[in-house]
């Protein structure tokens, strides 16, 4: 028995150079599991029934940017001591960026989201504040609102702060892979479609990430991805 106990001593599985790989794996496991379940449209809703769609979804997109955005940058600037430059908040490899965006974006709509717009699973979750219908102002203030709290904060999670923190340790490669993981298992819920397309998204962001050593590009295609699709749900419809 004694021997047993022995084998499985924590300290044979972990020491002082695996502290910051454990801090982001394990981290990451929290503060998505905060989001999933305290940051989300039904936490809210729930919790301040007088509310509408609207509120709720700009909810959504705050509670991402505090804990995928303000969290890890606390953790880099505080515990890492590194510079965000290191975690791919830079123009990177800029004319490559943009010119993947360009050519990766038009095939995407043709190939995925036309016809997913016309899926009524995805009409039935997307958008996920129905009133934008209502005027282009509407949809355009919500597009921005995402696009600065929500999606900004969703790449420098996952294409930043465990990407880049990670690749170090394990590779580039195996970052991607990793990072894809949790991307997908909180696509659970939505859409059938969207989940199994976060992981071919997770690794397309992921090689974009690295190759223009910049999370711009990502969240850029990840951008116009999502203002495309809620477009032609409403379009037509």
């Amino acid at each position: 028995m004694k021997s047993i106990l022995y084998s499985l001593n924590p300290r044979q599985f972990y020491d002082a150079s695996q502290a910051k790989p454990t801090l982001l794996l394990l981290g990451s496991a929290f503060i998505l599991t905060l989001h999933k379940y305290f940051g989300c449209m039904e936490f809210f809703l729930m919790s301040f029934p007088q509310h509408n769609s609207t509120s709720a979804a700009i909810f959504m997109f705050i509670s991402a940017f505090l804990l995928m955005g303000l969290i890890p940058v606390l953790v880099i600037k505080i515990f890492f001591q590194e510079t965000l430059k290191e975690y791919g908040i830079q123009l990177g490899r800029w004319k490559e960026g943009l010119a993947m965006v360009v050519i990766l974006f038009i095939p995407i709509c043709l190939i995925l989201l036309i016809p997913s717009s016309q899926t009524s699973e995805m009409v039935r979750f997307y958008p996920f504040d129905k009133s934008i219908v209502a005027s282009p102002s509407k949809f355009l203030q919500y597009q921005f609102l995402r696009g600065i709290f929500f999606y900004s904060a969703w790449e420098f999670f996952f294409r930043g702060f465990l990407l880049f923190g990670l690749r170090p340790f394990v590779g580039n490669w195996i970052a991607i892979c990793i990072q894809t993981i949790p991307s997908c298992l909180w696509h659970i819920g939505m859409p059938t479609g969207e989940i199994f397309g976060s992981i071919a998204g997770g690794l397309l962001f992921g090689l974009m990430a690295l190759r223009t050593q910049s999370i711009i590009w990502p969240f850029l295609l990840h951008l116009l991805i999502g203002i495309a699709l809620d477009f032609l749900i409403i379009i037509s419809h």
